[in-house]
């Protein structure tokens, strides 16, 4: 009936999935470096970054670090609405990056497609 998805990403073969498969574990930066080198690791770096600078600069405004009043009012706008994008776009890195898939979620899966 259903097959359920043996990998996320199915345009990496089979044997660039076995390179990897050594006798020693991975240290844990080794294991977030990996991570940053796939694409959900960049957007996820881009997001934290995006969502650290616009609070900073909320942040410098509402201390009165900048000092024309109507060029720090515009710099607050801008930060926050670049802090909503960053964890917008955080939030659809962290969904879209297969994290989520519990056995709920693939039994749900399942159900919908063997309904179609």
């Amino acid at each position: 009936m259903f097959e359920e998805e043996k990998y996320k990403n199915s345009a990496v073969s089979n044997d660039l999935k076995n390179v990897n498969k050594s006798g020693h574990k991975d240290s844990g930066i080794s294991a977030f470096i990996d991570q940053v080198h796939s694409i959900d690791g960049l957007h996820f770096i881009a997001a934290s970054m995006q969502i650290f600078l616009g609070t900073s600069v909320v942040a410098l405004s509402l201390l009165n670090s900048i000092n024309p009043l109507w060029l720090a009012t515009i710099m607050t706008v801008f930060g926050s609405i670049t802090t909503m994008i960053g964890l917008y776009f955080m939030y659809r890195t962290v969904t879209n990056s297969g994290a989520f898939d519990s056995l709920l979620h693939k039994a749900i899966k399942r159900v919908i497609s063997s309904q179609n």
